[in-house]
């Protein structure tokens, strides 16, 4: 091989790899893929102990931790409520957020017994589930937490982290 056409060679071969090591940079550059590699939300749920019901996971322990949610994501998770009075009572569970950050975005479901308790936004749930545990003395209800965010939600979730506290408000029943 002449050095004219060794040069040649080795220039190309310089180039290849200076392209190679281009595209490699792009790739390694671009955001996080699905939804424009925006930062996901994230949801942790805790149940806030009360005198009248014993709450079980209680916090800090979490009930639900949702991981990374995007539009079209969901996470559950559970609690038990037990009523430690000598009276029936009629338990509802009212959200706590630490922001108002998620509130119109997500959705969130309450379950008990094949009842549904609550079944709209975390903005919604601030007023309590609209459905009652009824709980006799002693009695023990599992309870489903469910949480999601829309697929058709666009933007309002990006970064978010909230922690909502699910705080049981009783009432004596007749």
């Amino acid at each position: 091989m002449s050095t004219s056409a060794a040069d040649r060679f080795t220039r190309a071969i310089g180039a290849a790899i200076g392209l190679g090591l281009v595209a490699a940079l792009i790739v390694a550059a671009r955001p996080a893929g699905g939804h424009g590699g925006v930062l996901p939300a994230e949801l942790r749920f805790t149940a806030a102990l009360d005198g009248a019901v014993m709450v079980e996971p209680a916090a800090p322990r979490p009930l639900l931790e949702s991981g990374p949610m995007r539009p079209g994501s969901h996470a559950g998770g559970a609690l038990t409520v037990t009523n430690q009075t000598g009276e029936a009572l009629a338990v509802r569970l009212r959200a706590k957020p630490s922001s108002t950050a998620l509130d119109g975005t997500a959705q969130v479901r309450l379950v008990s017994g094949g009842r549904t308790l609550a079944d709209g936004t975390l903005q919604a749930l601030r007023q309590g589930t609209a459905e009652a545990i009824r709980l006799q003395p002693g009695g023990t209800a599992r309870v489903r937490v469910i949480a999601s965010i829309p697929a058709e939600v666009e933007t309002g979730y990006e970064g978010r982290r909230v922690t909502v506290a699910l705080e049981p408000v009783e009432e004596s029943l007749p």
